[in-house]
């Protein structure tokens, strides 16, 4: 009963998103504190929306300057003075509509996205939110995670991942309530797809595909660079241990660009931290040997004696690409080698290493059924005729 629950509660979330024209919002320039920002009209036309009232019809390459200013925002066009103002709208007036945003304070690259805008404040800053069609959306994710070369059956295969994540957050969250990052944190998600026109057609290929688990709930599809040649569970870096999140022996990511880290530690600067940790240290003149750690495979925690530390603290504290890692003194004995193995947190799907596949010919079933285990790739919309039919 509790599973059947689940899945009303995700399908009523879908068809509220699907009701709406399967917009999403996504926050852009999240991570960055907003004073000043420029827009202008790549594409099509836009209309200037203040405050719920119509204040002007924006044409091709025209510019609108948004500023701090106490609690609201100064507007102006290139001309004059707009006025001051709590909530802006830039809606598009034509069906292919393309804007770009620029930060003036701080100074950041210029970004190129579909559909609307709307810029409010949120703690002395801009708030500013793209409001873009699914698979827009999807499309421009794609791109920012994979870049424009890789293999077409990765793109479908990070298309239904990406999709997944999406409708599984929205259904976690609420239709009204989610909130989308364009980093890392969520889905990176850096400009409107406009380099490589067959990850759009990934896109499209693949519509309404998710993957779901055994109980018809979208998983939670998170992924990573690299893996380093090995998964890890989702306990070893999180909280919850989920059946399809498991360790994977992953040859496929092995030999690519990010399979392999190193990084230098100082012994004494090692020793501390150890200590400011609750680790007893050996000392004397081989204290440096006593310190190699060598793992054959992931584990959850660094070893020294009998004390532990949790190895994706020690990741966190010292920024390290991944949590897998051994070390070995340099000659000398007053500096430690770091090796470490993929890049990112290590659960689920390997980016680098599912594009190998894809290049080994393998296809996005296989990928995917690959580095999640126990799962189905569905369309959304049979799942809800399912469920109405058993209603």
């Amino acid at each position: 009963m509790r599973n059947r629950y689940l899945v009303l509660v995700f399908l009523l979330a879908f068809a509220a998103l699907g009701a709406r024209a399967e917009t999403v919002r996504v926050n852009i320039f999240s991570q960055s504190k907003i004073k000043t920002l420029v827009f202008t009209t790549d594409e099509g036309k836009y209309s200037l929306v203040a405050d719920n009232r119509m204040l002007m019809r924006l044409k091709k390459n025209a510019i609108i300057y948004f500023t701090i200013v106490g609690k609201g925002i100064s507007v102006w066009d290139q001309d004059e003075h707009l006025g001051i103002f709590s909530e802006l709208y830039l809606t598009a007036s034509t069906r292919k509509s393309i804007f770009k945003v620029e930060p003036a304070v701080p100074a950041l690259k210029p970004r190129f996205y579909d559909g609307d805008l709307k810029v409010t404040t949120d703690g002395g800053n801009l708030k500013i939110e793209n409001y873009v069609d699914v698979n827009d959306y999807l499309s421009g994710v794609v791109e920012s995670e994979a870049g424009p070369k890789a293999p077409y059956e990765y793109y479908k295969t990070q298309a239904i991942i990406s999709r997944t994540y999406l409708y599984e957050k929205i259904w976690r969250e609420g239709v009204e309530k989610y909130s989308l990052m364009d980093d890392v944190s969520h889905q990176v998600y850096l400009n409107r797809c406009h380099r490589n026109s067959l990850i759009r057609q990934a896109v499209s290929h693949t519509t309404d595909l998710i993957i779901v688990d055994s109980t018809n709930t979208p998983i939670t599809a998170v992924f990573h660079s690299n893996s380093g040649g090995q998964t890890a569970n989702s306990e070893d870096v999180w909280l919850s241990s989920l059946p399809y999140l498991k360790s994977v022996i992953d040859t496929f990511s092995i030999r690519q660009h990010n399979s392999i880290w190193r990084d230098t530690v100082s012994v004494d600067r090692w020793i501390k931290y150890l200590q400011n940790n609750g680790i007893k240290i050996v000392d004397g003149k081989s204290r440096a040997a006593n310190l190699v750690y060598s793992p054959t495979s992931r584990d959850r925690c660094y070893r020294y004696m009998t004390d532990t530390i949790p190895l994706k603290k020690i990741r966190a504290d010292f920024g390290f690409k991944s949590a897998w890692f051994s070390i070995s003194p340099r000659p000398g004995g007053k500096v430690l080698e770091f090796t470490g193995y993929g890049y990112g947190h290590g659960v689920g799907l390997s980016q680098e290493g599912a594009m190998e596949m894809a290049r080994r010919n393998y296809s996005f079933l296989d990928i995917i059924n690959f580095y999640y285990k126990g799962v189905r790739v569905v369309n959304i919309r049979n799942i809800e005729r399912q469920q109405s039919n058993r209603n």
